[in-house]
């Protein structure tokens, strides 16, 4: 077998058992407390070694850090999809965010409670408004009145919230039909409030 050969073949091993040790902690998370969960329960889980765990992470942290990262990505991928040099693109058929929580239910219904995964959210929220705020840096449509670091936080919390409501009504609601509700939200303004003129006192 040639190198490269070799390596591939190493490099499938390493993300099948990686694969298999998340696998593990997840369905720990549906039996019992993060915080009570150990390394031992993660490998004896998965059927495999604490040498083999300690081979990838160092603790149980690190393998929590990287499940997170790959799933957020995942997560705000599924509403920014970038599909060319020059950046994000949001369209409605880009939009694929509701199908990706769909598709790792066994790991979103966690999301039930906020400690499940502590800081989960929190993170999101700061990812979330980070790349959001890049689109609008290129946006020719945003209000020029917006002050966008509000804006980018009031849209990464409504989003949210929907996605939590969603979860916690046990995705009663088709992938399809929670789509065009977000682009409903996002682009249209069902409710019309009347500004003050701007030297009016209340």
């Amino acid at each position: 077998m040639m190198r490269t050969d070799m390596n591939q073949e190493n490099n499938r091993r390493v993300r099948r058992t990686k694969r298999i040790l998340k696998r593990a902690f997840i369905d720990l998370l549906h039996e019992k407390n993060y915080n009570s969960i150990s390394v031992k329960d993660i490998v004896e889980k998965a059927d495999y070694n604490r040498s083999t765990f300690y081979f990838h992470y160092k603790y149980k942290e690190e393998l929590v850090e990287e499940l997170n990262e790959s799933l957020l990505e995942g997560l705000i991928n599924g509403f920014f999809k970038n599909d060319n040099s020059e950046g994000h693109n949001i369209t409605e058929t880009n939009i694929a965010i509701f199908h990706y929580i769909l598709n790792k239910k066994e790991f979103f219904v966690l999301w039930k409670t906020s400690e499940a995964i502590p800081h989960i959210q929190e993170v999101f929220i700061q990812k979330f408004t980070r790349v959001f705020k890049k689109e609008l840096a290129t946006s020719t449509r945003i209000n020029k009145a917006i002050d966008t670091d509000i804006y980018v936080v009031f849209i990464a919390y409504g989003l949210l919230g929907l996605i939590l409501d969603w979860i916690k009504r046990d995705f009663s609601d088709t992938p399809e039909y929670m789509r065009k509700q977000l682009v409903y939200f996002l682009n249209q303004h069902p409710i019309k409030i009347n500004q003050c003129p701007a030297n009016s006192a209340f």
